[in-house]
């Protein structure tokens, strides 16, 4: 299908694609590839979205422990339903569309479906609720509005991203953070409750899906696409990603929910604040998962995995390289971190210092998972990982919740966390493709070195003990395994430095 001459990605030129799939036969030219659609990426992510999330973060105090669990509780029960709803076509597109940019216009097709018919009965359902005077309810099924548009728009955005398009993201992504930016000032600034929060953020949602869909007007779908043997045809070839989706939202949300039922709306507040603060930072590295599906997918399907390999081995090896300090630092200084919030969010402090862990286990589910797997057609077999970890995440929330509160239930990630992530190793050994991080051990002795240094170091600002003990990991890093902190160095090179 033909592509408008102002979306095509100037960098994939035809002087340095020579496959069918779309990529150049060295590897160097890959990582420059995926480097660059990294870039576009995380400009959404990191440029853009930084602002929103400090915004964030003045809204969690301006709402307090109890409205903050309220909002989380609508935002999660929302992304579940918008889950059910979405049958996996968000993750299908990712993949199919890097490979058959064909199928497009099917998938919005049924894609557009779902959203719509959906979101006309949940503003019913509103309306009923706000006029009896239901305001929980009604703050659920704005919620559910609010994740059902998000997640459509996410579609889109993963389109974009498999076609390779990653710069067409962009404005979007501008056009989204500044109506959060918009929508959080106001309600703080005119001191609105978490039903107007959520009115504001819906109609946002509204806008922005609007933009996406007219970037996509290449791939808008006719008629014939909206026949129901279309659609079964769709949710027939989705279904492994389906259930994938249903098991990792299921995941990513049941802390929240299960522990809501076991613990009142302060203490859901004071894990939420714990969990958004861990989330900074993963959040940022999922710019380069995404960038990463499309290229991983495109050389498998191309029957290169020595080369998936060796990319794989080299991104392993840099984002331990960067994401270990950022835990350690959220733990060591979390009740610092957790002052920024206000004296009310004291008591996350502890809870932050078990889910700070997320912030390096997220890292690396999301690379091996969400990127990797995905990318070898090992879907059912992360899903099947992500149920059991759903599974004991939620027993042990009951379970430790009731005995420890936030804290017990933080600790339930953790241990479900560290599980999923030991059952994909697992996997990627019986596919015939393990999991190589020859810098894996150096990384850990650099990090006992660098928690030693921030327990040792005399009490001073927190900021510069946090830079000077990141300065420690760096110096054993580079007296342990020289070799490889060149070999890391040459790889952020070739893919973020192009001159």
């Amino acid at each position: 299908m033909a592509k408008c001459d102002e979306t095509i990605e100037s960098e994939i030129t035809s002087e340095t694609v020579d496959s069918p799939l779309g990529l150049p036969a060295h590897g160097h030219e890959v990582m420059r590839i995926f480097g660059k659609n990294t870039i576009w990426l995380l400009l959404d992510r990191a440029g853009l979205k930084v602002g929103a999330m400090l915004a964030g973060l003045v809204l969690i105090g301006y709402l307090g422990p109890a409205n903050v669990g309220i909002y989380t509780t609508a935002i999660a029960v929302g992304a579940l339903l918008n889950t059910i709803l979405d049958l996996g076509l968000t993750r299908y597109a990712a993949r199919t569309v890097a490979a058959a940019p064909q199928e497009a216009p099917a998938i919005l097709a049924l894609s557009l479906t779902t959203t719509v018919l959906p979101s006309i009965v949940e503003l019913a359902a509103l309306a009923v609720a706000y006029s009896t005077g239901h305001w929980y309810a009604a703050c659920l099924c704005l919620g559910f509005v609010f994740t059902n548009l998000e997640g459509t728009s996410s579609l889109c955005t993963g389109i974009l991203s498999a076609d390779l398009r990653s710069r067409s993201v962009l404005p979007g992504s501008i056009l989204s953070t500044l109506g959060v930016l918009a929508v959080i000032v106001a309600v703080v600034h005119f001191k609105l409750s978490v039903l107007a929060l959520l009115t504001g953020l819906a109609l946002k949602s509204v806008v922005v899906l609007v933009f996406r869909l007219h970037q996509l007007r290449n791939y808008w779908p006719a008629i014939a696409y909206f026949r129901p043997s279309q659609f079964h045809r769709l949710v027939r070839k989705s279904w492994a990603y389906f259930s994938y989706s249903l098991t990792q939202m299921g995941y990513e949300k049941v802390t929240i929910v299960i522990f809501g039922l076991v613990a009142s709306h302060e203490q859901v507040g004071l894990l939420s604040a714990a969990l958004t603060i861990a989330y900074v930072f993963p959040s940022f590295t999922y710019a380069a998962s995404d960038a990463l599906l499309p290229v991983m997918t495109r050389l498998y399907e191309a029957g290169r995995v020595p080369d998936l390999l060796e990319l794989r081995r080299r991104l392993m090896n840099l984002l331990l390289f960067l994401c270990v300090p950022v835990g350690i630092v959220l733990a060591v200084f979390a009740p610092q971190i957790c002052a920024i919030l206000g004296s009310r969010f004291a008591a996350s402090a502890a809870i932050l210092r078990i889910t700070a862990s997320r912030s390096v286990l997220s890292v690396l589910d999301n690379f091996l998972g969400q990127a990797g797997l995905t990318a070898v057609s090992r879907v059912a077999e992360r899903r099947n990982s992500q149920a059991i970890g759903l599974a004991v995440c939620a027993v042990l929330t009951v379970i430790f919740g009731i005995y420890w509160g936030a804290v017990g239930a933080a600790l339930a990630t953790l241990i479900a966390d560290a599980l999923i992530l030991l059952r994909y190793l697992k996997i990627y050994a019986q596919a015939g493709l393990p999991v190589e991080s020859p810098a894996g051990w150096t990384t850990l002795l650099a990090a006992a070195a660098m928690l030693a240094a921030c327990l040792l170091m005399p009490a001073f600002w927190w900021p510069l003990r946090a830079a000077l003990s990141t300065m420690c990991f760096v110096a054993v890093l580079a007296l342990l395994a020289p070799r490889r902190v060149r070999e890391t160095a040459s790889t952020f090179r070739q893919c973020f430095m192009w001159a």
